[in-house]
């Protein structure tokens, strides 16, 4: 496909779901990676099945175009009922377009641990997808961290039946343009899911943080927290949604957005929404931007702390609160107060 042809598929400024991540403008000097394929290394326990299959392409604007270029879509296959204290591990989705479906049976639990990272100046596209069977559980955990002239691009589709369960924590420390998007889509009753990250940003990178969660089913109990922390010229984006149809009565649903800025120059974008059609329903959203607490700051210093240690205590103790359910959080919260030094 021709460069220019290629870039006019791109999502841009003026489209409205895209005016705070420009992959357009950020794709005009055609990194590597925009019109090849990428393959992903995926480590899975016993007894799940990789295949690859021809499937339609995705309704989304990125899965479209990653269709392109991935012909063939990796199919994850786990079995009703499987259990596995191992997770299935993604790495090396360094350049390229990517897809991926996640197939998981009737009961079955899965975790899956995403590595996105890329030390050369690329294009990454995942589009990936995640069918839950009723019963089926669901625990992705998301870490990102790639140079600061990539542009990546991961779109996930989870359909969840009846009794699902979706546990999620991401934990971004930005690129030149980055957009980890999560579309929920609830396909039956009782659906359980707990979706929560944060972004640490410096320099002049940018991550958007995009969510749409459509509720179909009765009694759902929603969960959403995120965090963000922005210096420098960086850029954060937050952008969530609850749809709760005529159906989802007795939805439970939380959303929350709060960043700190530690800059005059760095910008946080935030837009929660609720769209609500159900009439017996407890739903909640809520959205701040500002520095840090200068009270509690000056308590710690009156208490003997630097001033470096005293901001970076309390900025691990705000970003912490988004991953307080997850089971082992060490890892993240080690790669979070190696940033805070850095940047504090």
């Amino acid at each position: 496909m021709p460069h220019n042809a290629l870039i006019e598929k791109l999502p841009h400024r003026r489209m409205e779901a895209w005016k705070w991540t420009d992959v357009r403008g950020a794709s005009m000097s055609e990194p590597q990676g925009l019109s090849a394929a990428c393959n992903p290394t995926i480590a899975a326990p016993s007894g799940i099945d990789i295949s690859t299959e021809g499937v339609a392409p995705s309704e989304n604007v990125m899965g479209k175009l990653a269709t392109t270029f991935a012909h063939n879509a990796t199919i994850i296959t786990v079995p009703a009922g499987f259990k596995s204290g191992a997770p299935v591990l993604l790495s090396d989705m360094k350049s390229g377009h990517a897809r991926l479906i996640f197939k998981i049976g009737k009961g079955a639990e899965i975790s899956v641990t995403e590595t996105h990272a890329s030390n050369a100046a690329s294009f990454v596209n995942i589009d990936m997808r995640f069918d839950l069977a009723q019963g089926a559980k669901l625990n992705r955990t998301i870490f990102h961290n790639d140079s600061a002239d990539v542009t990546r691009i991961s779109t996930a589709q989870i359909n969840a039946w009846a009794d699902a369960e979706i546990t999620q924590h991401t934990l971004s420390f930005g690129a030149g343009l980055t957009r980890f998007e999560t579309r929920i889509a609830s396909l039956g009753e009782n659906l359980q899911a707990d979706v929560h990250g944060a972004y640490l940003l410096g320099e002049n990178r940018h991550c958007d943080m995009t969510s749409y969660i459509d509720l179909g089913g009765e009694n759902a109990r929603i969960r959403q927290s995120v965090k963000g922390v922005v210096t420098d010229k960086a850029r954060g984006v937050f952008q969530g949604k609850f749809h709760v149809r005529r159906p989802a009565q007795f939805t439970d649903a939380e959303m929350r957005h709060d960043a700190i800025m530690l800059s005059d120059t760095c910008q946080v974008r935030a837009k929660p929404e609720l769209e609500i059609y159900a009439d017996d329903v407890a739903c909640a959203h809520g959205n701040t931007v500002g520095a840090l607490d200068e009270s509690a700051l000056f308590y710690m210093r009156q208490r003997g702390l630097p001033a470096k240690q005293a901001r970076a205590l309390l900025t691990q103790a705000f970003v912490a609160q988004s991953f307080e359910n997850m089971v082992d959080k060490s890892d993240f919260m080690a790669r979070i107060t190696d940033w805070l030094e850095l940047n504090s």
